[in-house]
């Protein structure tokens, strides 16, 4: 069982983390450690925290480094600040500017992130994209293909080929309405050239997360009655996904891969 229940966004642990380390930073000064060492626990003890929840909830090298670096300058920033405070000098126009600098940086990639993975809120995108009422407007980053899943593409036009001389109908229900984090049951009914029922199949599906191979999981489908398979997929984050749909009934291989996206 994973320690935290719920997966924080970067922005909830980049400015929470922050607004910790200042309240470490005055608590430790107050209880009478040196500005210097206040400073350093106030950049130190949020970071091992961060540390402790990336591992069951792993953000990737780039976001962990961008909280180290964040929270190392602003441990600096306090040292500095406690500093003066403590010689009671008033701080140079300069200092204050490059602090002002830095702080704008931080906001701006918060918004820029939270954007990347949640998309425009509703009423921006009313406001700023153009007509965004004539369909669903999905503003997100979707991730890039991993290198190793391109060369699969060859080989599925050669099953399309193959396929056709089978005149299987298949009906996949369920995909198009799939939400992060919430269990979803999807029907996969399958018949032959004579509309009869396709019975005692194999049915798999692969479901590939762009720019994250790590998050791939395949899920076997249940016949449930004759040429009605069905199977319960939850996939933990929104965004673009790959699906590869697996048929197999004695010699012939049926296979389908298309792209989804996974609303919140």
């Amino acid at each position: 069982m994973p320690i935290f229940a719920n997966e924080l966004s970067m922005t909830e642990t980049l400015f929470g983390g922050l607004l910790v380390a200042a309240i470490i930073f005055f608590a430790v000064r107050k209880a009478g450690l040196s500005n210097f060492w206040a400073g350093i626990l106030s950049g130190l003890l949020p970071f091992i925290a961060y540390l402790a929840y990336s591992t069951s909830n792993w953000p990737g090298g780039d976001v962990l480094t961008i909280h180290f670096a964040v929270y190392l300058a602003n441990a600096g920033l306090l040292i500095v600040f406690g500093g003066m405070q403590k010689k009671k000098e008033s701080m140079h126009w300069a200092p204050k500017l490059i602090i002002t600098f830095f702080v704008g940086l931080v906001l701006l990639m918060a918004v820029l992130l939270s954007i990347s993975s949640r998309g425009l809120p509703d009423g921006l995108a009313r406001l700023l994209l153009p007509n965004p009422s004539s369909g669903q407007v999905h503003t997100g980053f979707p991730g890039v293909i991993p290198h190793d899943r391109n060369k699969l593409y060859e080989s599925h036009v050669q099953d399309i080929e193959q396929q056709k001389h089978l005149g299987w109908h298949v009906d996949v229900q369920g995909l198009d309405a799939l939400k992060n984090n919430f269990a979803s049951n999807v029907v996969v009914k399958l018949s032959d050239k004579q509309n009869e029922p396709i019975i005692a199949a194999t049915v798999t599906i692969e479901l590939w997360r762009l720019a994250n191979s790590a998050e791939d999981q395949t899920i076997k489908f249940s016949e449930t009655k004759p040429g009605e398979y069905h199977a319960i997929l939850r996939l933990s984050e929104e965004g673009s996904w790959l699906t590869d749909l697996q048929i197999m009934k004695g010699e012939a291989h049926y296979a389908l891969k298309q792209p989804i996206l996974v609303g919140q």
